[in-house]
């Protein structure tokens, strides 16, 4: 499992007050850079070789500027050239406040299809199977 900290700026907030909901999206991604340096360690968009495929979040509780988060991440799946990572958000009162859901695609983007996960990666993500003790399940 994966964990990033992240803290809440004035413009992730929407005019209500708390955070907008397309931001719990940009939280995750972010929070996958670890996942993304499995398969491209140097980030180089140039060798970029994966792309999402779907995505998804439930949310569970409101969120407030400078509020620190923590993104839990780890994956929950691993097909031939795919693979879903799973996310749990938490503030720091230990409340989670979303859950969310990538399916990723091992990807070439040269020839324009998919491509098997290489395996040395497929034993990378083995290592980070499991999430958080009490993340809820997504609804």
């Amino acid at each position: 499992m994966f964990e990033r900290r992240i803290q809440v700026r004035f413009g992730d907030c929407d005019g209500l007050g708390h955070v907008n909901n397309g931001m719990y999206f940009t939280y995750m991604e972010d929070a996958r850079i670890d996942v993304f340096r499995l398969f491209n360690p140097s980030l180089e968009l140039s060798r970029w070789n994966l792309i999402v495929a779907s995505t998804r979040c439930d949310f569970l509780a409101q969120v407030s500027y400078a509020e620190m988060l923590t993104v839990f991440t780890w994956v929950s799946h691993v097909g031939n050239s795919s693979f879903t990572v799973d996310h749990a958000l938490q503030n720091a009162r230990g409340e989670w406040v979303a859950r969310g859901q990538a399916v990723l695609l091992a990807y070439d983007y040269d020839a324009g299809r998919p491509t098997p996960v290489p395996s040395a990666v497929r034993d990378q993500l083995a290592l980070h199977r499991d999430g958080p003790t009490g993340a809820p399940a997504l609804r």
